[in-house]
């Protein structure tokens, strides 16, 4: 299968009366994809933190210790939904305690019960600082029916290293989960993640929060985003490499066509080809002696 539908989820962010309305709410989601055909849903990072609204406002480290009690229920829900409607999900990120301390961790559901995982590798100064969180240090690229997915989590997105590495090693998918709480934050995801998608001649999807919480809250309280699909500016692409955008800020789930052998196409027959026509010898090189200047200096 080399054709997929994609469900991306611009998450509303509400006042909630209950655990189970969240969890509801994104049942709700999960369903409304898959009667239209979704094949992929994508949730946002931080997704779980919603929870946090139901209880007294919490410092950042009680609020890690909640989240990671939630843990389980997260896991098995996701796991329950997956396989219900045999969809492959994304579900969001979700804070979690491991050894090194607590973790912001994508996890990826499979409809047979597999069930991948990635750390977010570059932490934003509030999340080193305020929360402070344990950075991941492995970039994983997963086999699924269609072919390499990698995800890279928000922050991750705006470090063309990574997504080049993901590329290198087969990924012609990256999922960005995201949380942004304004138009500058939003601005920067969006565009590394477009950037990402040229430099790689691969497909970037975004996932974002949106609107806001009547009560502010420390951690996560209001979103902004525009979740989409995004693409190469070129040959067979739209020319703005933008396959599928939401409407600003609106609760809603995005639905979009991954067509593979388009991006088959783009690589064989683009008008540039940015993936393969770079000079890693010579960018090192390049660097080499900006090091030794520096040293000079």
């Amino acid at each position: 299968m080399r054709k997929i539908t994609l469900a991306s989820v611009q998450y509303g962010l509400s006042d909630l009366q209950s655990k189970e309305q969240f969890w509801d709410g994104l049942a709700s989601k999960i369903r409304e994809a898959a009667e239209k055909g979704a094949n992929l849903v994508v949730f946002p990072e931080y997704v779980t933190a919603h929870l946090l609204s139901l209880e007294p406002t919490m410092t950042n480290e009680e609020a890690c210790v909640y989240l990671d009690s939630c843990t389980e229920r997260y896991v098995r829900f996701f796991q329950h939904c997956s396989q219900e409607w045999q969809v492959l999900i994304l579900g969001g990120t979700h804070v979690c305690k491991e050894e090194k301390g607590f973790v912001n961790k994508a996890f990826l559901f499979f409809p047979d019960g597999r069930m991948e995982t990635q750390n977010k590798i570059h932490l934003t100064p509030e999340e080193q600082v305020r929360w402070p969180l344990t950075a991941g240090d492995e970039l994983s690229v997963f086999e699924t029916a269609w072919g390499l997915v990698a995800i890279l989590t928000c922050y991750d997105i705006e470090f063309p290293e990574l997504a080049r590495a993901a590329a290198e090693r087969g990924a012609e998918l990256i999922l960005c989960p995201s949380y942004t709480d304004n138009a500058s934050g939003y601005s920067r995801v969006r565009f590394c993640a477009q950037a990402r998608a040229i430099e790689n001649q691969l497909f970037v999807v975004v996932s974002g929060l949106v609107g806001a919480l009547a009560e502010g809250r420390p951690q996560v309280d209001q979103g902004y985003c525009q979740a989409g699909l995004f693409t190469p500016c070129d040959s067979p692409f739209a020319q703005d490499g933008v396959e599928r955008v939401g409407k600003l800020n609106e609760d809603m789930v995005v639905m979009a066509e991954i067509d593979f052998a388009k991006l088959c196409e783009n690589r064989r027959g683009g008008a540039v080809a940015p993936f393969y026509d770079r000079r890693p010898n010579l960018y090192k090189q390049q660097s080499g002696k900006m090091a030794v200047e520096k040293t000079r200096r």
